[in-house]
C-alpha cells in the first residue's frame, strides 16, 4: 500500500509541475506582447527646384 501511495504522490507531484510551467510560460507569453503605436497619416513628399545660378535644390514653397 506504501508504494501506490507514493506512486500517486510522485504523480501528483509531476504533474503540478507541468502545470506550473505552463502558467508561468503564459504569464511569459502576455507580458511580452508588443503594443504597437497606431499608424500616422504618410507626409506629403516635398517637392524642390533647383536654382538655375547654383545648382543647389531647395524646397519649393
Amino acid at each position: 500500500m506504501f508504494i501506490v501511495k507514493a506512486i500517486t504522490v510522485l504523480a501528483a507531484a509531476f504533474l503540478s509541475m507541468l502545470a506550473i510551467r505552463h502558467v508561468a510560460a503564459v504569464l511569459e507569453a502576455s507580458r511580452a506582447r508588443v503594443r504597437a503605436q497606431p499608424r500616422r497619416p504618410p507626409k506629403d513628399a516635398t517637392r524642390l527646384r533647383q536654382d538655375p545660378r547654383t545648382g543647389i535644390y531647395h524646397p519649393e514653397k
